[in-house]
């Protein structure tokens, strides 16, 4: 199926550029639709909502920059820590503002799984289901991401 001119827009966005240096699709192919229903079917097969990633995101985001560089312990052998880069970083969805460019590395003990966290990679997740394409240094792997931060499955029992 061919990219609409729209589409075809945002791929070039999400590509490298000034802004971006490697860009946030990585060596991913596929299209950008098509990466985001892969990761909203993990999300959905692991009973976890976009909301809920976003929120442990963002909580562990916060935490971290709080700590001005410490690293700071989210469960036994996971840590975090914030690394502060000057500057800011336009996101590729027009519209959506500007975003710094500091960074939170979560990782296990060996250094075996590690996710990067940024605020633009929040928004992207947020307000696009968008988690970058394989490849990206910042790709947020959503499975990775759930067992690292322990995002609990929704309880799909309907409460009386």
């Amino acid at each position: 199926m061919e990219e609409s001119p729209s589409e075809k827009q945002l791929r070039q966005r999400l590509s490298a550029s000034r802004f971006s240096a490697e860009g946030f699709l990585g060596e991913d192919n596929r299209s950008i639709d098509e990466i985001i229903n892969e990761d909203t079917g993990t999300l959905e097969r692991s009973a976890v909502s976009h909301e809920q990633l976003v929120t442990a995101l963002k909580e562990v985001y916060g935490r971290a920059r709080e700590a001005l560089g410490a690293e700071i312990t989210l469960k036994q052998g996971v840590a975090a820590r914030y690394y502060e880069s000057m500057g800011k970083i336009p996101s590729p969805y027009r519209g959506d503002g500007v975003f710094e460019k500091g960074e939170v590395i979560v990782r296990n003990a060996d250094g075996s799984r590690r996710i990067i966290i940024t605020s633009l990679g929040i928004a992207l997740i947020e307000k696009h289901g968008f988690f970058q394409g394989k490849g990206s240094r910042y790709r947020i792997e959503p499975s990775t991401a759930i067992d690292l931060l322990e995002v609990k499955p929704y309880s799909t029992k309907r409460q009386s």
